[in-house]
């Protein structure tokens, strides 16, 4: 079978309507919008969301600071954090919980509480060689030793995810803990969420 070939007049109109096809593909597209991350959007599933992440952090900050440890120390406690165990199916960063945890306590205790942030150790060490090289201006500090932690604030996530013709079901539950040096188990905060729904959305 042979195909007729295209007249000149063909090429142009061929275009137009595909011109006309995109422009009524671009009309659909919708401009996304800001919401407020302490709620719940219209793009929702049944996982970890930010809402839920940030009311986990604002329980535990609340809780924490009122413990003897904290409340009633002389001086205030220098807390190291480690990473945040996932044992749930979920992908979410689970160093959202502490940092968030973190920030709150810093800005809203008024000094009750230092931390300690290890992931500039290596620049200020290779700053402190140079300043004894004489490479750079400025005292170099004498016997320099590096600040230790009081505490130590890690978490845990756990959860129990269900599928069935009915639908979607998630459990999640967030527990902090605040260790001392002796490994002894000072203080917990769990928040616990339950979801359902007939769809699942895709989590990255």
């Amino acid at each position: 079978m042979k195909f007729a070939p295209l007249s000149r007049f063909s090429v142009p109109m061929l275009s137009v309507a595909a011109l006309t096809l995109l422009a009524g593909c671009g009309s659909d597209y919708q401009k996304p919008s800001y919401v407020d991350p302490n709620a719940q959007g219209q793009v929702a599933g049944t996982g970890i969301e930010s809402q839920d992440v940030n009311a986990a952090a604002m329980q535990a900050a609340q809780s924490i600071i009122n413990i003897r440890e904290i409340a009633q120390a002389a001086q205030p406690p220098i807390i190291i954090i480690t990473p945040v165990q996932n044992k749930s199916s979920s992908p979410v960063d689970t160093s959202l919980y502490t940092s968030i945890l973190r920030d709150t306590l810093l800005n809203n205790t008024g000094g009750k509480v230092r931390f300690i942030d290890r992931t500039t150790a290596g620049f200020n060490q290779r700053e402190q060689q140079m300043q004894e090289a004489g490479e750079v201006g400025g005292p170099a500090a004498a016997n320099r030793a590096a600040l230790t932690y009081n505490y130590i604030l890690t978490a845990e996530l756990q959860g129990i995810a269900m599928n069935s013709s009915q639908g979607q079901s998630d459990y999640f539950r967030i527990a902090f803990k605040l260790v001392n040096k002796n490994d002894e188990l000072l203080w917990t905060n769990a928040y616990q969420i339950k979801k359902e729904g007939k769809e699942s959305a895709v989590y990255r």
